[in-house]
């Protein structure tokens, strides 16, 4: 197969191989960055995409001031969108997820944040149904994944440069409040559950599901009998000119210092705008006034996005369980939990 050239690498005039790698011996400086440049490029044209990115990988080993060229963020990017169907390209998403979580020396610290920028490309490049993290890893290890504000505060200002104009412009935090509600205002929590399940967990669970569970558990009458029967705490998230975004819903375990989050989902549109985070700080703090002493939680094991923001607000893995819920459908989840005292 033969490629068209990457706009954003040197062409080379001769194919490159392993050998004119090996013929630097240990030097590591601007002969090297070039080289590993062209090589990319070449592997690239030849049709071996996967192969091109790792040589790329390897010129983010030299530091701004030894290299011959801005770091090549650029042309990552192009290659991620750009992949060609039927080659063969990994899962770049969790190849730097493993690169950056298993560094060693030398360069270890700039290494490791190179390998976060080049995460946080292929995670808004690539769809995460066809290339997922390595939640195997996440779990095991405990890894948190960065926000782009960690990345952007670790890379070098040579780095930037190249890396901050390929992201999409941070949205402006909102104005939002969260406050509770009592019974008349539950049909807004029924309607923004059918609106936001809708949205986000058609490929996650079956539409049949979805359609039960809201029905089971969406009801103005059942949402009622829970705030009587149950002391649940229901509330709204509202965000300046847009109203209603968001709900949550949480209770008191019986017999444990435990607040137990049943609810909490946000339209898509305002994901990564720090209201989830506002939210859970919200029902920490009301956990605090019952006295309680942990915040715990269920979620979807394949509910990536999720599950990301919760181990962002600190919460860690403390089982999995698979309840049968009616209807022929089980939820298959991860318990979650985070100390607050």
């Amino acid at each position: 197969m033969n490629l068209l050239p990457c706009p954003y690498l040197p062409v080379p005039a001769r194919e490159y191989t392993a050998a004119d790698i090996t013929a630097l011996g240990a030097e590591r400086g601007a002969a090297f960055h070039a080289t590993c440049l062209l090589y990319a490029q070449s592997l690239w044209m030849a049709g071996f995409p996967a192969k091109s990115l790792l040589l790329l990988n390897r010129a983010l080993s030299v530091p701004p001031e030894a290299a011959s060229a801005p770091p090549p963020y650029r042309a990552i990017a192009w290659m991620l969108a750009n992949r060609p169907v039927g080659s063969f390209i990994g899962n770049p998403r969790r190849h730097w997820q493993h690169y950056a979580t298993r560094m060693n020396e030398p360069q270890r610290e700039l290494r490791v944040w190179r390998a976060w920028a080049c995460w946080q490309l292929a995670r808004l490049l690539l769809p995460e149904a066809e290339f997922p993290a390595d939640h195997v890893q996440i779990r095991a290890e405990g890894i948190v994944e960065p926000v782009r504000s960690e990345i952007e505060a670790h890379l070098p200002a040579a780095d930037l440069a190249e890396w901050l104009p390929l992201l999409p412009a941070a949205p402006a935090p909102p104005v939002t409040r969260i406050r509770r509600i009592l019974w008349e205002e539950l049909s807004i929590i029924q309607t923004l559950a059918h609106e936001i399940w809708h949205a986000c967990y058609p490929g996650i669970i079956p539409v049949a599901q979805i359609d039960y569970m809201l029905g089971h558990w969406y009801d103005t009458r059942v949402m009622a009998a829970e705030m009587a029967e149950r002391g649940v705490w229901f509330a709204l998230m509202e965000v300046q000119e847009h109203g209603a975004v968001g709900y949550l819903s949480f209770e008191r375990v019986s017999g444990e210092p435990v607040l137990f989050i049943n609810k909490l989902y946000l339209r898509p549109t305002m994901h990564g705008r720090g209201l989830g985070a506002a939210a859970l700080d919200w029902a920490a703090q009301r956990a605090v006034e019952q006295g309680c002493t942990q915040v715990r939680l269920r979620v979807n094991k394949h509910n990536a996005t999720a599950i990301r923001a919760y181990l962002r607000a600190g919460f860690s893995f403390a089982g999995d369980v698979v309840t049968d819920i009616g209807g022929g459908f089980v939820m298959d989840d991860y318990v979650m939990e985070k100390r607050i005292a």
